[in-house]
């Protein structure tokens, strides 16, 4: 067994009795509306080829690009005991090419693998099930290569390359008491390729009524002293908000949209559990941008959304919050909620949906840029970052490496290879300069490019989504290096949603 589960048993101490277990790969995305659960029995982890000597020899040299080489040659990138599941896998290469060979995927200690196709095929998009949006190449995704199809594993998963491939990551989730499948060429991925084809109109399957609310609301400029505030839903009774949509109707830059902010109180508490720009909030922290990701959007022309569910017991005020001194304008809103509170389940917690805030323009101390320090129990869903050199020549922070620490571990859980490799595009200079925005995974938006020395720089937001949510029973705290050893200053914002256990 592996010691990852064996440390999964021994952290379940706010649960107790029988396990209710988390829906895993298709039906994670089959229920959606589950995204309040916070379940026991599930784990998530990040394996990348970074520097494990704490340089930056990240999949330049092949150093740490692969686990082991085993008795046929191959190089074992992957190779986990399950139950567990896959749910996003990343390499990036030159060009459209993938030069290293075979990739192979090998279930629960088969001799024969049951996927094997050559690299650039495999993310081709051509043949199924690996077909587009599931799995994109470097010219959708801007440098990477990347698959979405969750790939589960009931015993034992073991990926292997033909070659050293450098740059790489997965994210995959471990689970206790579980029973699965093992991947199969007949699992049925219409659904998702539907859902994921589908992004702006909500993913969630919601078979009762929803209610909505429909305003247009005036924010003026703030003045001394006032912060004019604008109230979209206040309810006294238990529900779920099931969605939220804003367009402004004016033409806000991005300083109005990152002062503008959203607020979300509930069951009568004093504090927001949300109080956060609405420029990040939608996905964008450089203003208006194409966003179309599964849970957040916008456009230059449209609707702001967000279908990520938002419980409450005994009530729930929304409110936008205009803190510009400079700019004012009306907002035509909708809210979107059922009158009903998720329904409970044995040994499972529901959280509240929260969105957290935070920047440091600019940072430059030799220390990670945190995006997220949180004690307490519940599970993050996604983020959102944005960065803006200091200085033209002040380059290379997209060197930065991700890592997410978990219940007080003293290694990151997670461990990076750059800004643009978690964001699942590749190359800097391809990166920056060819903006996507797909449905887990994004950088819809940069500016202010400039050729330094033939790399270019220029400010960037980019968004990311984590199937199966990542929980954390005691803290978490997500951060990022400003270039390589933090030695590059630069001015970093981000945006975290997640949910919550209120004590």
């Amino acid at each position: 067994m592996s010691n990852k589960i064996i440390g999964l048993a021994a952290c379940l101490v706010i649960f107790a009795g029988n396990v209710q277990a988390q829906p895993v790969g298709l039906e994670f995305y089959d229920n959606l509306s589950s995204l309040p659960y916070i379940y026991p029995n599930a784990e998530s982890y990040y394996l990348s080829s970074y520097d494990r000597t704490g340089g930056n020899d990240d999949g330049f040299r092949g150093t740490y690009s692969q686990l082991y080489v085993d008795d046929k040659g191959e190089h074992v990138i992957f190779e986990e005991d399950g139950p567990g599941c896959v749910y996003n896998l990343w390499f990036t290469g030159s060009g459209r090419n993938l030069h290293w060979g075979k990739l192979r995927f090998y279930f629960d200690n088969e001799k024969t693998p049951r996927i094997e196709y050559e690299a650039g095929e495999f993310f081709s998009g051509l043949h199924r099930p690996f077909v587009y949006p599931l799995v994109t190449h470097s010219f959708i995704s801007s440098g990477g290569f990347s698959c979405s199809m969750p790939i589960p594993f009931a015993g034992h998963l073991k990926i292997t390359t033909e070659k050293t491939a450098g740059f790489y990551n997965t994210y995959y989730q471990l689970y206790k008491d579980v029973s699965l499948t093992s991947w199969t060429n007949k699992q049925d991925n219409s659904k998702l390729i539907d859902i994921f084809q589908s992004c702006g109109s909500d993913p969630k399957r919601i078979t009762e009524d929803i209610l909505v609310t429909r305003k247009v609301v005036p924010l003026a400029a703030a003045a001394r002293g006032t912060m004019p505030e604008a109230e979209l839903l206040s309810l006294n009774n238990g529900g779920t908000v099931q969605h939220i949509k804003i367009n402004p109707l004016y033409t806000p830059d991005a300083y109005a949209l990152n002062h503008v902010f959203l607020r979300i109180f509930y069951d009568n508490q004093d504090k927001p559990g949300v109080d956060v720009p609405i420029g990040p909030f939608f996905g964008s922290g450089l203003g208006e941008a194409q966003v179309r990701s599964l849970f957040v959007g916008m456009s230059n022309s449209g609707t702001y959304y967000c279908y990520l569910p938002m419980p409450f017991k005994k009530g729930i005020r929304i409110t936008i919050r205009n803190r510009s001194y400079e700019s004012g304008g009306e907002f035509f809103c909708e809210v979107g909620y059922t009158n009903r509170f998720p329904t409970e389940r044995k040994d499972t917690a529901i959280g509240y949906f929260g969105a957290r805030y935070n920047q440091a323009w600019p940072i430059t101390e030799p220390n990670d840029y945190v995006l997220f320090d949180y004690k307490g129990a519940g599970a993050v869903i996604g983020q959102v970052m944005m960065v803006e050199p200091v200085k033209p020549d002040r380059k290379r922070w997209w060197e930065g490496d991700m890592r997410i620490y978990i219940d007080g571990e003293e290694k990151p859980r997670f461990h990076g290879t750059g800004h643009e490799d978690e964001y699942q595009g590749g190359w800097s200079t391809f990166w920056l300069t060819n903006p996507y925005s797909l449905p887990l995974f994004g950088q819809p938006k940069t500016k202010d490019l400039i050729d330094v020395f033939g790399q270019v720089n220029g400010s960037t937001t980019a968004y990311r989504f984590w199937p199966g949510k990542i929980h954390f029973k005691k803290s978490i705290t997500i951060s990022t290096e400003h270039g390589n050893h933090n030695d590059t200053p630069a001015n970093y914002s981000s945006l975290v949603y997640y949910y919550y256990i209120l004590n």
